[in-house]
C-alpha cells in the first residue's frame, strides 16, 4: 500500500498498511477515529517476545507500550528512552509525522530496536541507541531518521 498522491494519511490507511505488513498478527481494531493494535516483536533470535501495543489518532504522537513481559530495571536506575505511563521514546519532535508516514514502515521497525537496545542496557548499563540534543534538564530522548 504506497501513500495516496497529494493526501493525508488517514488513521484507515496507517491500519491497513499494518495489516499488509504483520498478515501474521491479528489485525488493528478502529474505533472512533482511533487504531488500537498489538504486535509480538522479537528484536534478535535469542531475544524474548514482547508483546507490544500500539494506539493512534489521527494527528497526534502513536503511543507504544510494552504489554508483556514487564520491562525490568536495573539495580537503582529507572528505564531509560521512556515517557511517563511507560510509553517507549522512539523518535524526536518530527522524525514521525503520522499523517506522513506509515506506522509500519517507522515506529513498529524503531520499537523492535529500542528493545534490542533496552536489552544491550539491561547487560551492560550503557543505552547504545541514538539520542537527541537537549537543553539542560531536559530528559534525553531516542532519535531516528526516517
Amino acid at each position: 500500500m504506497a501513500k495516496p498522491r497529494g493526501r493525508q494519511l488517514t488513521v484507515a490507511h496507517q491500519a491497513g498498511r499494518l495489516k499488509q505488513q504483520f498478515q501474521d498478527e491479528p489485525g488493528p481494531i478502529v474505533k472512533k477515529g482511533e487504531l488500537v493494535w498489538s504486535v509480538t516483536l522479537q528484536p534478535t533470535p535469542i531475544s524474548v517476545h514482547y508483546k507490544v501495543g500500539v494506539r493512534y489518532r489521527h494527528r497526534q504522537r502513536p503511543t507504544v507500550k510494552v504489554l508483556h513481559p514487564t520491562l525490568d530495571t536495573r539495580p537503582n536506575e529507572p528505564l531509560p528512552h521512556i515517557f511517563p505511563g511507560n510509553e517507549l521514546c522512539l523518535y524526536y519532535k518530527d522524525e514521525f509525522i503520522g499523517t506522513e508516514h506509515f506506522i509500519a514502515d517507522t515506529i513498529i521497525p524503531w520499537a523492535s530496536e529500542w528493545l534490542y537496545f533496552y536489552e544491550q542496557w539491561m547487560s551492560t548499563g550503557t543505552w547504545f541507541g541514538a539520542e537527541a540534543p537537549h537543553q539542560p534538564d531536559t530528559p534525553k530522548r531516542g532519535s531516528r531518521t526516517v
